[in-house]
């Protein structure tokens, strides 16, 4: 049987079916990610990349051309560029327009998608680990660079090196002054300090670059990724942390940190209550079309939490417990204030 982009391996368990995927519009589209195809058996990722970038410059929204680019970057191991396309793949909604069938292949590419993530994890902990060995180095910038990389590939390093933000968006801006006052464009770096404003809760600063980015794109498909993350900007707390759990980058942790056990050492059971809320969360989302039923879901990881709480069946309540108390506000509320 002739091999195709059908089988492609991105590690030793885990395999894509693409030929569901090719779903073009544009018939011109569609004879690029043919030739992506060929370029794919012929073993060049290089090739088969620069066909499918070349796609989206004329079909941008399709999900699945995006998707199958972003795992040709992952197999390639070009970490950064698979995040960014895989992550507007896991961002995008059912489409009632598209039809049934584009929505069904949506939803499975977003299942594969989160299956990824504890590589992208590893990878962001080799870049802090790079970090962490060179942070005395005068080099500044390019230690600056290297944070980035981390915290764009490993969400939970954001959390836990929040600190952090502060002097490297600094050293960002100070390089790029040239950029700010219009005198010169510098396109990724400054996209790079639009995502360390957006995680460092700076929306304002964040649009600020998206829009100027918008005044120098090159095709379609630059305009619509820069578009697709200034409307991530817009969406509410609740829908970004649904997205976060739905993509596979929230974690225990996350969760111990958010009920308030993070700094507590648990048990394993107490551990397996956690990431079975999670994870329920995580299988309804996968089946929710509406905005309602995500929101459901949120309502019901609430709610689970509360019930949870009131019983005792929490790790590390009585701390949190204290705490609400001496600032007077209730479980409800505290949830609220974390986006729940």
């Amino acid at each position: 049987m002739k091999k195709t982009l059908v089988t492609i391996a991105l590690t030793g368990a885990l395999m894509i079916n693409l030929s569901a995927f090719a779903s073009a519009l544009n018939p011109e589209a569609e004879a690029l990610y043919k030739k992506a195809e060929s370029a794919f058996v012929g073993k060049d990722l290089s090739a088969a990349e620069t066909s499918l970038v070349e796609a989206l410059k004329l079909e941008p929204d399709n999900a699945f051309f995006r998707y199958i680019l972003g795992q040709v970057q992952f197999k390639a191991s070009n970490f950064l560029e698979a995040k960014s396309n895989l992550e507007i793949v896991g961002r995008s909604r059912p489409s009632p327009d598209k039809g049934d069938d584009y929505n069904k292949k949506l939803k499975g590419s977003k299942k594969k998608i989160k299956d990824l993530q504890e590589a992208f994890n590893k990878a962001g902990s080799e870049k802090f680990d790079i970090y962490q060995k060179n942070k005395d180095n005068p080099n500044k910038l390019k230690l600056a660079v290297t944070i980035y990389q981390a915290f764009r590939l490993n969400p939970p390093l954001r959390y836990k090196n929040f600190k952090l933000l502060e002097s490297i968006i600094q050293t960002y801006e100070e390089a790029l002054k040239k950029s700010f006052d219009g005198s010169e464009w510098q396109k990724e770096p400054m996209l790079q300090l639009a995502f360390l404003y957006e995680i460092a809760n700076k929306k304002d600063k964040a649009a600020e670059v998206y829009m100027r980015a918008l005044d120098y794109v090159e095709d379609p498909n630059e305009e619509f990724v820069i578009t697709h993350k200034f409307d991530y900007l817009n969406r509410s707390n609740k829908e970004k942390l649904l997205d976060t759990i739905e993509a596979g980058e929230f974690t225990r942790q996350d969760l111990e940190e958010l009920i308030g056990s993070g700094s507590q050492k648990i048990s394993e059971d107490d551990k397996k209550k956690i990431e079975d809320i999670i994870a329920d969360a995580r299988a309804k989302l996968e089946d929710s079309t509406t905005d309602e039923e995500r929101e459901s879901v949120l309502e019901e990881i609430k709610a689970t939490i509360i019930e949870k709480q009131k019983r005792g069946e929490l790790p590390g309540q009585e701390e949190l417990k204290k705490k609400l108390e001496k600032e007077g506000k209730t479980m409800e509320e505290y949830l609220k204030e974390k986006g729940i």
